[in-house]
């Protein structure tokens, strides 16, 4: 089975087992299902975000540094 298949069938059966028991608080499930089910939201700082909000800067010496809120 490929990990994708393996994904796909482990949150199936973690949501026939919600589904089957309304009154269940919480499921322990495997990290890689709980991401694959969208359980962990991406809130890491891009290149992207920092070059957009000028946060990106050149030193006279060539040096890149990012200069945010300390």
């Amino acid at each position: 089975m490929q990990n994708k298949e393996y994904l796909r069938a482990a949150a199936k059966a973690i949501a026939q087992q919600i589904e089957g028991n309304l009154l269940v608080i919480g499921v322990s499930l495997d990290p890689d299902v709980a991401d694959y089910m969208g359980a962990f939201e991406e809130e890491a700082i891009t290149l992207a975000d920092v070059v957009e909000d000028g946060l990106l800067t050149v030193t006279n010496s060539g040096e890149v540094m990012y200069v945010g809120n300390n």
